[in-house]
């Protein structure tokens, strides 16, 4: 018999060092072979409403899961049968920022210590307790244009993560003298200049996943030794700063490094300390279906869920 698992059963069942462990899992299946994702569609309806499909097949995790607006569907591999309907929003948040988590785990410097983050949306907070996961942060520069946010968003931020999370007056205070940078809003314009970037900095951009947005500008790309996408073909209907930067001829796609290569080795994620590298999260339905397949193994471990009359 199925289960249906909230959003808030999800919250309790996905930690986020969990949630980071389950994706390293995931992209080494996808260079073992062993998955297959949905790339993304989204569908307009009536006046702002929009519909988003998006899945997977993840064969480790005997785990296929298709998105369907707002209610996912998880099936097993081996038997066929739907084991799960799940609400997907809060594992799509907590999961882009492990993305990041896992990016940042094998592209920033080890001894990494200060981020600069701009942004202060929910979006930014599961990207931050990531970083803190995978590296010794001592200190965070936190930006958004509304000073009232960015001042809440820094009091809240420090005492949940143990961390000194400082408001500043600038993005350029966020990204000068970071050695992790974190891009994650809704604009359609680059929020920094790349130049501002010192040597060794990682960067991951996690905001924009529509090809009509764009946080990272031209130079951010042209400095970064290694660019790296969570997915190459939705990348290139998704990732508007490095659609636009193909446009003009300053990037090419076939230098573009999928994670799952990162994690299994076969590219190094940092070619020399000051090196610039550079994520570009796009946020992918394998990413969801084994996190779909993590939280119903504990809901039946630990009784969580409601049953399904099918």
């Amino acid at each position: 018999m199925a289960i249906f698992i909230s959003n808030d059963d999800a919250r309790k069942l996905l930690p986020m060092d969990e949630c980071i462990e389950v994706l390293e899992d995931l992209f080494r299946q996808e260079s073992d072979g062993l998955v297959e994702n949905i790339p993304r569609v989204r569908h307009r309806f009536v006046g702002p409403r929009t519909g988003t499909l998006m899945g997977g097949v993840v064969l480790g995790s005997k785990a296929y899961a298709i998105r369907l607006g707002n209610m996912s569907l998880l099936h097993d591999t081996d038997t066929g049968n739907l084991e799960a309907a799940i609400e997907p929003s809060t594992v799509a948040w907590v999961r882009t920022g492990a993305a990041s988590g896992v990016a940042t785990k094998y592209m920033a410097l080890p001894d990494a210590s200060i981020v600069g983050v701009i942004g202060t949306g929910r979006q930014s907070i599961t990207q931050l307790e990531a970083i803190c996961a995978v590296r010794p942060i001592t200190t965070i520069k936190a930006f958004s244009r509304n000073a009232a946010n960015r001042e809440k968003f820094a009091s809240e931020m420090s005492e949940s993560l143990g961390v000194d999370v400082i408001p500043v007056a600038s993005a350029e205070e966020a990204v000068s003298g970071s050695q992790i940078v974190v891009a994650i809003t809704k604009s359609s314009i680059p929020v920094f200049d790349g130049a501002w970037l010192d040597p060794g900095t990682h960067v991951n951009a996690a905001g924009a996943n529509s090809f009509m947005r764009s946080e990272i500008d031209d130079t951010t790309i042209t400095r970064s030794a290694i660019v790296v996408v969570d997915n190459l073909n939705q990348a290139k209907t998704e990732c508007g700063e490095l659609i636009e930067a193909y446009e003009r001829g300053l990037f090419r796609w076939r230098d573009a490094v999928e994670l799952h290569e990162v994690v299994s080795g076969a590219v190094p994620g940092r070619p020399s300390d000051a090196a610039i590298t550079l994520f570009e999260s796009q946020g992918i339905g394998i990413e969801d279906t084994a996190c779909y397949a993590h939280i119903l193994r504990k809901a039946l471990d630990l009784g969580v869920g409601q049953p399904l009359p099918f």
